[in-house]
């Protein structure tokens, strides 16, 4: 079903996925393809959750610029993505499948352009990523610094809500106080100056608020009367700096989402969306800066992102401003949704069942798939990381294996110098190279030739880069070398004996 509303401008979208026998050396038999393509199916979540091989358990999600993010019902935190600084799992390098990040009793999670906040159980906030706007809330500014594992923001207790914009970060207290740091050249945190903040400070001329949101340069607040304040300019040339402004109309909302677009949507308590701008070289025609317009034919919304929204029959439903009409249109397969999120040009679904949906940009992993590529266009279920086990113990992998035309390939170092081996990358040749006792394999990136001790042997696998790290094929190695190498479906695991 599509919906054309007239109006001028399009509302773009951003916010808020081997087996048991040694081979012959070099080969992969044609059941262990099978099995490892397998591994990047879409199966049914249910049957797939009982197989172990779908992200489950989640309660709350988020989207970054370049990342995703999950809270487990057990309190444990997840990421996928990355690429600009760090998701949090004690790694600057992207992971293209959920990983766990180093801290507990999470309470929520939301992530922004290279840094990331961290409620937890005990209202305390934690942060991750980069801080070269203070947005780590450490007393620091640098823009070498990255926290790759959690630190906790100073100064801040009880909080029961937080917001990572594009570089600053915003905390809601129990009290309805709302407190923010980091980047403030677009008057975002709120004080009326230009001023970066490195520890928190209250934004002041606000009634009590229940809920925030951060965006790119502005903040939004939902008060506890059902109004809405917008702070910050989306237009720095016109050195423009608003505090905390009330938006027009007289509307009662209950939720609100700022995406890194400018552009807010909220909802009203009767269930209906409505769409502002907070820019003023591109306000939609025929409206005015912070002066909401309903998205007509959506109602029974109950879960909003920027761009998206979630009906109370659980559809998926997603609004854009395109050639002059606002359209409307229902994502098509999706059922039991119970939560949306969105971020730099990707969209991220949570089901009723704990499993969650994402789609769209792909480059540093988002889609949480396990495969590359620069988009993913269809919603797949995030996929759990393939586990890595040799000789019985698993393996910590911080940028766990993909899938590549039905192999599995690990990073150059990790998993390979576990083994045993010593690994390098031979720069003039371009070729990874592993040596194990008198065993010298060679894998040249360029011509895909692999020798071992100098014997060219037959194989389709060479080392790829992915983000500038160079992964190589895991069971080619590990064969090359005399180990047995086993792909274990119901766990989704490689195991390795040597």
């Amino acid at each position: 079903m599509i919906l054309h509303i007239q109006h001028g401008k399009r509302f773009r979208l951003a916010a808020a996925a081997v087996v048991a026998a040694s081979v012959m050396i070099g080969a992969v038999s044609a059941s262990a393809a099978s099995a490892e393509k397998s591994a990047i199916a879409s199966p049914s979540p249910s049957a797939a959750v009982q197989e172990g091989k779908v992200f489950n358990g989640v309660k709350q999600i988020s989207g970054g610029d370049a990342s995703a993010y999950a809270v487990k019902e057990d309190g444990t935190a997840w990421a996928w993505g990355g690429g600009y600084s760090s998701i949090g799992n004690g790694s600057t390098a992207p992971a293209y499948t959920p990983v766990q990040l180093q801290i507990d009793h999470v309470r929520t999670i939301s992530g922004g352009y290279r840094h990331t906040l961290l409620l937890k159980e005990d209202g305390t906030v934690w942060a991750v990523g980069g801080n070269e706007h203070g947005q780590l809330g450490n007393g620091k500014q640098s823009p070498k610094e990255i926290a790759a594992s959690p630190v906790q923001v100073a100064g801040l207790s009880d909080i029961i809500a937080v917001a990572a914009g594009d570089d600053h970060s915003l905390a809601l207290r129990k009290d309805g106080t709302v407190w923010g740091w980091g980047g403030n050249e677009q008057g975002q945190l709120g004080d009326g100056s230009r001023t970066n903040q490195t520890k928190p400070v209250q934004v002041k001329g606000l009634p009590a608020i229940v809920a925030i949101s951060a965006g790119r340069g502005d903040s939004l607040a939902l008060g506890n009367g059902g109004e809405i304040w917008e702070w910050g300019s989306a237009n720095a040339a016109e050195r423009l700096v608003r505090k905390p402004t009330l938006l027009e109309g007289n509307g009662e909302y209950k939720a609100i989402a700022l995406n890194y677009m400018h552009e807010g949507a909220a909802i009203r308590s009767d269930g209906t969306v409505w769409v502002w701008m907070n820019d003023e070289n591109g306000v939609i025609p025929g409206t005015k800066l912070l002066s909401p317009v309903q998205v007509q034919g959506l109602s029974d919304i109950v879960s909003i992102a920027g761009g998206s929204g979630v009906k109370a029959d659980g559809t998926i439903w997603q609004w854009k401003w395109d050639g002059g009409a606002l359209v409307v249109s229902q994502v098509p397969g999706i059922q039991n949704a119970v939560a949306v999120a969105e971020g730099g040009g990707s969209t991220y679904v949570l089901l009723q069942d704990g499993t969650v949906l994402a789609w769209g940009w792909n480059a540093f992993g988002q889609s949480g798939q396990g495969v590359i590529g620069r988009n993913v266009w269809k919603p797949g279920l995030v996929l759990n990381s393939i586990g890595v086990f040799l000789n019985g113990t698993e393996v910590p992998m911080s940028s766990p294996p993909l899938i590549v035309e039905g192999s599995t390939y690990v990073p150059l170092r990790g998993i390979i110098e576990k083994m045993g081996l010593s690994v390098s990358w031979d720069v003039k040749t371009r070729s990874a190279i592993a040596v194990y006792g008198d065993t010298k394999v060679v894998l040249n990136s360029v011509t895909g030739v692999t020798t071992v001790n100098g014997r060219m042997i037959e194989s389709d696998q060479k080392p790829i880069f992915v983000n500038e790290s160079i992964f190589v094929p895991l069971r080619l190695i590990s064969e090359s070398v005399g180990a047995a190498v086993e792909w274990d479906a119901g766990t989704r695991a490689v195991r390795i004996q040597q």
